[in-house]
């Protein structure tokens, strides 16, 4: 059987709670995957970590997956990068990280124009706001 190379972690949290509260719980998220990782002997600063937050009504589901050996090295080739809502989740979600880091995560590799490109496209097709992602299409 094969060794596993990812790991996902997901929680709901309510839009309408303090910023605080919400971060807090997402700090929680780091630690217990950090925690995990160590728990069946996953260096945790050795692994690719991408954020997914799914909008539904008044709740936000927070995904904070974890990459490493073959998985890690997939996601960093560009070869499958992610698309429709999956892509616009995670591009969101890791906006501050800056354009090149969310390219990265989302599976565009180094390729930035690629991943604004069919990012713009996305948003548009899903008639989502396009404010939301401007700090990544400027």
């Amino acid at each position: 059987m094969p060794k596993p190379t990812q790991a996902h972690l997901e929680r709901t949290v309510n839009k309408n709670d303090p910023l605080e509260v919400r971060q807090k719980t997402l700090s929680q998220m780091q630690y217990y995957m950090g925690a995990k990782l160590v728990e069946v002997r996953v260096n945790p600063q050795a692994v690719m970590y991408r954020w997914s937050i799914e909008n539904r009504d008044d709740q936000q589901i927070c995904t904070l997956s974890a990459f490493w050996g073959d998985s890690k090295q997939k996601i960093l080739s560009g070869e499958k990068p992610l698309q429709g809502q999956e892509l616009t989740n995670c591009a969101r979600a890791n906006a501050s990280s800056g354009a090149e880091m969310a390219a990265m995560v989302c599976g565009f590799g180094s390729d930035i124009e690629h991943f604004k490109s069919t990012l713009e496209e996305t948003v548009q097709k899903l008639e989502l706001s396009p404010k939301s992602f401007s700090k990544l299409l400027s």
